[in-house]
């Protein structure tokens, strides 16, 4: 195994045990407020936490030729790009979920987006028959398949289609979840470029990774501010009523007779 494969796999191994703990931490938190978005959001980290396990295995069993080797090096394979259109839903309804307003003008921008990756996901199934998106050689070794290029073009018009929602309901966004969307957004586009082009390090989960952990820890930032504030607004109301409570209790027993 190459120095390259070692470092991809102890990454992926490391950020599938960051991506694990904080979905722990945070997560109790999250269900606990009935946080939605924040959920979508847990989702997203597990579904790729999924996707590292998968990818780290795709890389250990890569040129294994034995039984075991050559059904986990399939699996794992299948399992990853399904994982990777399963994320891309679960960011579909993420973006739903923060730019859906009822006041809004009506938008088929879900609509498409989730019809375009049903159509990638229909290549992931003729792929095993096809070898549409990849296939394996003699020696159980990974190989691009001449579709691959449908897979990267469809995940990222589905991706830009999100972005551009975000975009044009940016005035829902807050300053910090638009600067967090804007980082997130160049990294991921760099690195789906990077590796179109230079194929050997799955600079797309690394992206993945970095840019769904800032987002969460963003999201329960935010949360835990907005939190602590209705915290301190119920404080103040507690007190104030207290203390008319009291004035009116003091008028009521006054008796100016008795002066």
């Amino acid at each position: 195994m190459s120095t390259l494969n070692i470092f991809q796999i102890s990454f992926e191994i490391w950020g599938c045990l960051i991506g694990i703990v904080v979905c722990l931490i945070l997560g109790a938190s999250t269900f606990r407020n009935r946080d939605v978005t924040g959920r979508k959001l847990w989702r997203m980290v597990l579904v790729n936490n999924i996707m590292l396990i998968c990818d780290a295995l795709a890389y250990l069993y890569r040129g294994d030729t034995t039984m075991i080797g050559t059904f986990m090096t399939r699996i794992s394979n299948y399992s990853m790009y399904l994982m990777e259109y399963v994320l891309l839903f679960c960011f579909i309804g993420y973006t739903d979920c923060l730019t859906n307003r009822k006041d809004m003008h009506k938008s088929h921008w879900k609509e498409y987006a989730f019809l375009l990756n049903c159509i990638a996901m229909l290549g992931l199934l003729v792929t095993p028959f096809t070898g549409l998106y990849f296939t394996f050689d003699t020696l159980n070794r990974y190989r691009r398949g001449p579709g691959i290029w449908i897979s990267f073009a469809v995940s990222g018009i589905v991706f830009g289609i999100c972005i551009w929602r975000l975009f044009t309901c940016r005035k829902q966004l807050t300053k910090t979840q638009k600067h967090v969307f804007l980082s997130c957004m160049i990294t991921f586009v760099l690195c789906m470029l990077l590796q179109y082009v230079f194929y050997g390090l799955s600079l797309i989960n690394i992206a993945l990774t970095v840019c769904l952990l800032l987002m969460y820890f963003m999201h329960c930032r935010q949360q835990y501010e907005y939190i602590h504030t209705l915290h301190i607004e119920q404080a103040i109301h507690d007190t104030a009523e207290l203390v008319r409570w009291r004035i009116e209790n003091q008028e009521a027993c006054y008796d100016p007779d008795k002066e």
